[in-house]
């Protein structure tokens, strides 16, 4: 009796001994499992925050690249645009007067080194101007003297025109294209009223480099 009382507790221990090594176990691979899941996770995670780090990236440095191209792009079409308009200086022909091939009075020649003529009345009255650059596509015009060649306008006040107030500027259009505005012809500073037309037909308008 004593005997199947102690081989009876001995497999109780036995089985107890055997369900908590697979209890043990169990937690074991449970806690592994739960480890493993979280590392996977943290570097699922990791890799995430970095293809989208770099995707902001590639994209920060795409729009840095086109920012940089559209500038360039932007200054070089500015330069290309500063280095027409300040080589203004030539011969050009008034459009829809292009019958005047020699020039006898629909053309302007714009010199900054020395003085011009401009026709007032074909044929009859000229000037001699100075031209003065105001800016890269602006020129201003100044009457210097009547030119030596006029069969009119010896009636004219010359002498009592102001010669350092503009009678007209060039404004450069672009490929070799200017628009003349007559101002007119002032005495101290004001509008010589009898005179503010005198010109004005001939040379204000259009012109084409010739």
């Amino acid at each position: 009796m004593k005997v199947s009382v102690v081989v009876l507790l001995g497999i109780t221990l036995l089985v107890a001994s055997c369900k908590d090594s697979n209890t043990e176990s169990v937690s074991e691979d449970k806690e592994k499992t739960n480890s493993e899941m979280k590392t996977e996770k943290k570097e699922n995670s990791d890799t995430y925050s970095q293809t989208e780090e770099t995707s902001r990236d590639t994209e920060a440095s795409n729009s840095n690249s086109n920012s940089e191209t559209s500038k360039k792009t932007t200054s070089e079409d500015k330069t290309k645009q500063n280095i027409q308009n300040s080589n203004l200086s030539g011969t050009y022909i008034k459009t829809g007067e292009e019958i005047d091939n020699s020039c006898t009075c629909y053309c302007v020649n714009i010199n900054y080194t020395a003085n011009s003529e401009m026709c007032l009345t074909p044929s009859k009255i000229f000037i001699n101007t100075r031209m003065v650059k105001e800016s890269n596509n602006l020129t201003n015009i100044f009457l210097v003297a009547p030119s030596s060649k006029n069969t009119e306008g010896k009636d004219i006040p010359w002498s009592k025109f102001d010669t350092n107030t503009p009678i007209a500027n060039i404004t450069s259009k672009g490929n070799g294209e200017i628009e003349l505005d007559w101002l007119g012809f002032t005495m101290n500073g004001d509008l010589a009223i009898d005179y503010a037309i005198l010109g004005k037909k001939t040379l204000e308008g259009n012109y084409k480099k010739k």
